[in-house]
C-alpha cells in the first residue's frame, strides 16, 4: 500500500532522525525532489513526493515553482484522500494559498488524528508556522499507536530545542493536559529520552522556572522512568 509506504517514511525521519542529528527533525530528510523536470509527464505528486513521502522543505526556481503550483492545483482538484492531502501540502510547503491549504489539512488532522497528516503538520511547524503547535498538542490522545510514538518525539525534541516556545503554547492548556503532554514527551517513542536528552530537558525547565515549567518536569520524569521500566520487562532485556 502505498500509503503505508509514506507512513513508514515519515515515522523514520521523525523516530531516526532525531536520535541521530541532535534532536533535529529531519536528519534524513532532503530539502527538494531529487529532480524536477518541467518537462516530465509524470505526476506531480510523484515528482515532488517519491514513494508518497513528502519532503520537508522544497527549493524550486521561479518558473518550476509556478510550473508545479498549475500541477499541484490540477491534482488537488483530481485526486482525494492522501493524493489530496500531498497536493495541499505540497502547495502550502511552496506558499501557495497557504492558510487554505493548512486549514484542509487541519480538518483531516482534527478530525482522524492520522499518523501520515501528523507527519505533514509537523513539517510545515518546522519549516516555521509556529501556530501548529496548538493542534499538534491537542490532538494527542495515547491510543493510535503510531501517533503516539511520532508525537512523543515532537515534543522531546521541541523541549530539547525549544522549550519556552513549547511551555508557552503549553500554558494554554489545562493542568491535568499540561502533565499528560510531558508525560508522553519524557516516553518519547516508548523507549524514554534517555539520560542526557532528560538531564538537558530538565535543566532547562529548572532554569525557566515556573509552575508549567515544575509540573512539565514532573510529567517528563515518569513518561521516562514509565518507559525505562516497560522496556526492561521486554523478552530479552537486561536489567541495569
Amino acid at each position: 500500500m502505498r500509503r503505508a509506504a509514506k507512513v513508514t517514511a515519515i515515522l523514520k525521519r521523525l523516530l531516526v532522525g532525531a536520535a541521530v542529528a541532535g534532536f533535529a527533525h529531519a536528519s534524513g530528510q532532503t530539502d527538494s525532489p531529487a529532480h524536477f523536470d518541467r518537462n516530465n509527464s509524470a505526476s506531480i505528486l510523484a515528482q515532488l513526493a517519491p514513494d508518497d513521502a513528502p519532503p520537508a522543505k522544497l527549493h524550486l526556481s521561479a518558473g518550476d515553482r509556478a510550473i508545479a503550483i498549475r500541477r499541484l492545483l490540477a491534482a488537488k482538484r483530481e485526486e482525494a484522500g492522501w493524493q489530496r492531502e500531498l497536493a495541499e501540502y505540497l502547495l502550502a510547503t511552496l506558499g501557495e494559498s497557504y492558510e487554505a491549504n493548512r486549514d484542509a489539512l487541519l480538518q483531516v488532522w482534527k478530525r482522524d488524528g492520522d499518523d501520515g497528516t501528523m507527519g505533514l503538520m509537523i513539517d510545515l511547524y518546522q519549516q516555521g508556522h509556529s501556530e501548529l503547535l496548538t493542534p499538534l498538542l491537542a490532538r494527542y490522545d495515547g491510543w493510535n499507536a503510531a501517533t503516539t510514538e511520532g508525537l512523543g518525539s515532537f515534543y522531546s525534541d521541541e523541549l530539547a530545542k525549544e522549550p519556552e516556545a513549547f511551555l508557552a503554547v503549553l500554558a494554554t492548556f489545562s493542568p491535568k493536559r499540561q502533565y499528560e503532554l510531558c508525560t508522553a514527551a519524557g516516553g518519547t517513542d516508548g523507549g524514554g529520552m534517555g539520560p542526557a536528552v532528560e538531564k538537558k530537558v530538565l535543566l532547562s525547565l529548572r532554569r525557566i522556572g515556573g509552575e508549567v515549567a515544575m509540573r512539565c518536569a514532573r510529567g517528563v520524569r515518569a513518561g521516562n522512568r514509565d518507559a525505562e521500566a516497560a522496556n526492561q520487562d521486554l523478552p530479552g532485556s537486561k536489567p541495569k
